[in-house]
């Protein structure tokens, strides 16, 4: 049997940047609430920045990326 873990990772710009590790989990369950409890995060930052514009400048997300992936650990 291989050993695994699942990789929560996280895009600030996806015109500009790439895909960085947040965490890794011992469970796929795990690294998507880890995600989610981030993507959350990131809203509340938003909606702080840009929740009362009537104009946004983009929508949320638009311009970031979230995942999870399952990672073999090698020797």
């Amino acid at each position: 049997m291989k050993d695994k873990v699942w990789e929560f990772r996280y895009n600030s710009c996806i015109y500009e940047s790439a895909m960085a590790t947040i965490s890794l989990h011992k469970t796929q369950k795990g690294a998507e609430l880890a995600m989610e409890f981030h993507k959350e995060e990131k809203r509340k930052e938003y909606d702080f920045m840009y929740g009362k514009r009537k104009h946004k400048i983009m929508e949320f997300g638009e311009m970031e990326a979230w995942g999870v992936a399952e990672r073999e650990i090698l020797e």
